[in-house]
């Protein structure tokens, strides 16, 4: 007979309450005893070996070929084990690794750390239930709605502190304006707008998430490696052709925004049979590609106002449920757009914010995941909703 009671089980937080540990320490506890195990497939013979070296000096360890350390195979196979905290020590060692190992760190985070319905920009967690809202910092001189007000670093600099104060969770940072026939700029001209708020803010706010708006995959790098955390792509990727290349190399995320045409000639009277579904088919098949291309974290835009006419733009509104998918999170902008103003016939930046909020409640209500708007503090209320009364 057993002198003791052994049984198996996988720990939840439950578990461990109903044992009376320290409510601070449930959290951690599971990342302590809860155990993964994942197969990682085709990595070549160095990757493979880091990987092992890695897994060792975390405390675990990775099975591989028995001919990786010899280099006689091309590729291997590996099963790699641990705790969750291993896990997350792992990752954080491959971050800083050669031969794509930063993206492997990402590509596990994602598979093993991140629960389901949850995204992470930076260390921010997002999750799918709710919706969170991007503040727009453009750094243009020609903006439609305030071109030329934050033009200076400076004027920036303090707009950006008053999106965050005001409840921002995301700020998109752009040196190019996209409105309808607006003139393309130079990927330098665009570096040399951005490059400097990037780099102040990212030194005040170390982990705020801050996403790069721009087409170019030279500003996309450029940006990145001054502290942006993810690229808004307007073109979803067509522009240019190195940008899924770029993001894959550097493992970050991506937005893909749909536009018919370009800036310059994307309302010359845009043609649809089905707008909704030849938008979400086209976001679509750009999101198999950066995934193909190795992107992991792929949220995608029907993109209002971006070669659609102002009853297009409602009839995506109408059927925003068609855009929500369990694989790629959803993000939609509409603030301030010339279809509300053609709407409510009205060009006054008060009642324009008024109806880009109300519009904003709908789409959080029908499961977009972040809103891209101008005035961050109109929406207050719906933040206090989405805290408060959320199921």
């Amino acid at each position: 007979m057993s002198v003791f009671k052994l049984n198996f089980i996988a720990p939840s937080t439950e578990d461990f309450k109903k044992i009376g540990v320290d409510k601070a320490y449930v959290d951690f506890a599971i990342k302590q005893h809860e155990f993964r195990t994942v197969k990682i497939s085709d990595l070549s013979c160095a990757q493979a070996n880091i990987l092992k070296q890695t897994a060792i000096a975390c405390g675990t360890d990775c099975a591989v070929h028995r001919e990786t350390i010899t280099g006689k195979i091309e590729k291997t196979d590996c099963i790699l084990s641990g705790t969750m905290r291993e896990f997350e020590k792992i990752c954080e060692k491959l971050s800083g690794q050669p031969l794509k190992l930063k993206i492997l760190a990402e590509e596990i985070k994602r598979f093993v750390l991140e629960p389901p319905g949850v995204f992470f920009i930076n260390k921010k967690r997002f999750e799918r239930s709710k919706c969170y809202i991007m503040g727009i910092l453009n750094i243009t001189p020609d903006s439609f709605s305030d071109g030329g007000k934050y033009f200076d670093k400076e004027k920036a600099l303090k707009h950006a502190d008053e999106l965050i104060q005001d409840g921002a969770d995301i700020l998109d940072i752009g040196g190019e304006s996209t409105r309808p026939y607006a003139e393309p700029v130079t990927a330098d001209e665009e570096i040399e707008r951005v490059l400097p708020v990037i780099i102040a803010i990212r030194a005040k706010y170390p982990h705020f998430p801050l996403s790069i708006d721009t087409r170019n995959a030279k500003t996309a790098k450029e940006a990145i490696k001054a502290g942006a955390d993810i690229v808004n792509d307007v073109s979803a990727g067509l522009w240019d052709g190195d940008m899924f290349k770029t993001c894959a190399e550097l493992g970050v995320p991506i937005i893909l925004n749909h536009s018919q045409g370009t800036p310059e000639n994307m309302q010359d009277n845009p043609l649809y049979e089905n707008c909704t579904e030849e938008v979400f088919e086209s976001l679509i098949t750009q999101a198999k590609k950066a995934e193909n291309a190795g992107i992991g974290l792929i949220i995608i835009d029907p993109g209002l106002g971006f070669g659609k006419t102002k009853e297009q733009n409602w009839e995506i509104i109408k059927n925003i449920k068609r855009f929500v998918t369990p694989k790629y999170p959803l993000l939609v902008g509409h603030s301030r757009k010339t279809f509300l103003k053609e709407t409510f016939n009205t060009e006054d930046i008060d009642e324009l914010d008024n109806a880009t909020a109300v519009v904003s409640g709908r789409l959080a209500q029908n499961g977009v995941n972040i809103i891209r708007v101008h005035n961050v503090k109109a929406h207050k209320a719906l933040k206090y909703l989405q805290n408060n009364f959320s199921d």
